[in-house]
């Protein structure tokens, strides 16, 4: 439970943030920087990212439905938002090709059917399914493939799209009552909840209470019940109305997990069965009765859901039984630990994970869903397991949970193995640079999970003999976390996080990064980019066993030097010590404006935009420690390449 003047917010045991606040040392040593962070305003926040180069998605940090963002409309004026159907077209055909995780709420050749009846008269549809249009079309720009090589300019254009595209689901919504659940509203639901976690780095409560408003609206209308209970339901809405059901389930679990909550859906409450593993050109509004499903070697519309569906079931009963205030025996742990066994048995053979070489010939779709469905296997056995990892054993003659230490500790590494796979195949050129836009924070929230285990068992020393694979792992996923910290507060906690208990681990070098394994896209930037970009920030974090140097004068003293200019002679670096720390390992900023053209300084120097700290390794050994230097010490370039040299 963290509480502040602002609010009281709880999570659950097995959320990453309850598992960093039982690192005694790490809670202590983050509490200010929180209480710091509490005081920056959403937009504050925002306007940082923005100095770092990135376009912020959205214009508001909270979501639209909730907090009325946006004027009531017409329905004519809702539609003269709509492009051209030319336009239309193009992004309808990418939303059925990429989204596949909400497109099966969407019955495609009954959608194709109202289509082409909307356009033959667009005033004659309901305003509801004006808006599921809109959300179909908003998703399919997030998933472009322009996002990662656009100019500045598009991807403002881009996010004023995405922007326009949210309030008009919205006032469809508000304009087609939507708690009066009818026709179109829980697919429209459905599909604005997902744009709007989609375009949040970090997990947000706006999110969990737009999912409460989904599942009530799924369960108001029915969905929760197997439609076979009901008469004079056709064989289409009834399969329709199992898969619908398989997503709000899927949302439930994911999102109230990431909040670290309970879910909201027991299994006492719906008894709706599976859907069939069948294509959309299986079933039409004619159609009498349901054919059988094809076989589950053959990868069909549904078939990722299933097998999502199949895990996430098992999942749910591993939430409850962990949200449960009454502590479990360790012999109900075992039991759904093999209920969680049979359910990753059960994964229809396409989406058993091979090796990434074996699958070059798959689909990005298929891949992803691979990944995401061993992830859930990984986390099912974290939850299971995390608070017994870490307990004394029962028995003085053996350990007693042994069992959980391992599947605790094997998981957290296959967690941050996909990570790895993740952030490789996601780049340009990649097998999964489509589907980057898959890397959600709910994604991020299992290896933030992950992580933060790794760095709980090398702090206790429990590192079950492994513990070189365990900090090889961390100073990866460090690495990986820095890249993302100019847009996410959980990045920069983790990367922060990580440089931490490694360096306690007894590394003074692990308050750094791997110049020679860090990617270096972009980050090599001369005086003349920086001048382009006006007053760009770039920060280097020193750590100096408990030395705090921060320099915010020191940037302002160097914003009037001439930009552009070029020494290749040794400059002096004055760093004032404004603050001593007594606490080992707290970094503060110093923000340079300008980068070293020498490959070497500047590979260190030149800071990538989503790296805010970035402190340089091999180089404190080479300094006199401040306190010989009175409340001033300096460093130049000379004494800066050379511990560079000698550390590679």
């Amino acid at each position: 439970m963290r509480v502040s003047a602002s609010e009281l917010q709880y999570v659950g045991g097995e959320h990453w943030a309850a598992i960093l606040d039982s690192i005694a040392d790490l809670r202590d040593g983050f509490d200010r920087e929180d209480q710091l962070r509490l005081a920056i305003s959403p937009d504050q926040f925002q306007d940082d990212i923005g100095d770092a180069g990135n376009v912020d998605i959205h214009a508001s940090s909270h979501s639209l439905l909730l907090y009325g963002g946006c004027q009531p409309a017409s329905q004519a004026e809702i539609l003269a938002a709509l492009l051209p159907k030319d336009a239309v077209d193009r992004y309808i055909s990418r939303y059925f090709n990429r989204q596949e995780l909400v497109s099966l709420a969407i019955h495609g050749p009954t959608f194709l059917q109202e289509y082409e009846a909307f356009w033959a008269n667009p005033s004659g549809v309901p305003v509801m399914w004006i808006g599921l249009l809109f959300s179909m079309i908003c998703l399919a720009v997030l998933a472009s493939d322009a996002w990662d090589s656009a100019h500045k300019n598009e991807m403002e254009q881009r996010s004023i799209q995405i922007n326009l595209y949210r309030e008009k689901i919205v006032q469809s919504l508000v304009l087609g009552e939507y708690t009066k659940s009818g026709p179109y509203v829980l697919k429209t639901m459905i599909h604005y909840v997902y744009i709007e976690f989609a375009i949040h780095a970090d997990a947000d409560e706006d999110i969990w209470f737009l999912l409460a408003l989904m599942v009530n609206l799924a369960m108001r209308m029915g969905y929760h019940r197997d439609p076979s209970h009901f008469a004079g339901i056709s064989p289409l809405k009834s399969e329709m109305g199992r898969r619908i059901w398989a997503i709000v389930l899927q949302g439930d679990i994911l999102i109230s997990s990431q909040m670290g909550m309970p879910r909201m859906i027991s299994d006492w409450k719906c008894d709706t069965a599976e859907p069939r593993n069948l294509n959309d050109t299986d079933l039409d509004q004619d159609t009498s009765e349901l054919p059988p499903p094809r076989p589950e070697t053959e990868i069909t519309t549904a078939l990722g859901t299933i097998a999502r569906r199949r895990m996430l079931t098992v999942i749910g009963t591993i939430s409850d039984l962990t949200a449960n205030v009454k502590s479990c025996n360790y012999q109900e742990v075992m039991q759904v630990d093999a209920g969680l066994h049979e359910a990753a048995a059960s994964v229809p053979q396409p989406f058993e994970m091979p090796s990434m070489t074996a699958s070059i010939t798959d689909s990005p779709q298929v891949i992803m869903s691979r990944l995401f469905i061993s992830l859930l296997y990984y986390k099912g056995q974290i939850m299971l397991h995390r608070r017994f990892a870490l307990n004394d054993s029962t028995s003085a003659d053996e350990d007693s949970f042994s069992y959980s230490r391992k599947s605790c500790f094997d998981a957290s590494l296959g967690m941050l193995h996909i990570q790895q796979i993740l952030d490789e195949e996601t780049c340009p050129g990649g097998q999964l640079h489509m589907m980057r836009w898959r890397v959600s924070s709910i994604i991020n929230h299992h290896f933030l999970t992950a992580t933060m285990i790794l760095c709980s068992l090398l702090h206790r020393g429990r590192t079950l003999n492994r513990k070189e694979k365990i900090m090889a792992t961390l100073r990866s996923t460090r690495a990986i976390w820095m890249r993302s910290s100019s847009v996410s507060r959980e990045a920069k906690k983790a990367a922060e996080t990580v440089s931490f208990v490694l360096a306690r681990a007894g590394h003074i070098g692990d308050y750094g990064i791997d110049v020679a394994t860090e990617r270096t896209s972009g980050a090599i930037m001369g005086a003349r980019h920086v001048k382009q970009r006006g007053r760009q920030r770039f920060r280097l974090g020193f750590r100096w066993a408990g030395y705090v140097a921060d320099s915010y004068d020191f940037y302002e003293q160097y914003l009037n030097k001439q930009v552009g200019e070029q020494s290749e002679s040794s400059e002096d670096l004055g760093l004032n010590l404004h603050s001593i720390s007594q606490n080992f390992g707290e970094s503060h900023c110093i923000e340079l404006p300008w980068a070293k053209t020498n490959a070497s300084v500047a590979m260190t120097m030149a800071i990538l935009n989503s790296a805010n700290n970035l402190v340089m390794p091999g180089l404190l050994p080479n300094l006199t420690p401040p306190d010989q230097q009175g409340s001033n010490f300096a460093f130049n370039l000379d004494t800066l390449e050379s511990a560079i040299a000698s550390d590679e």
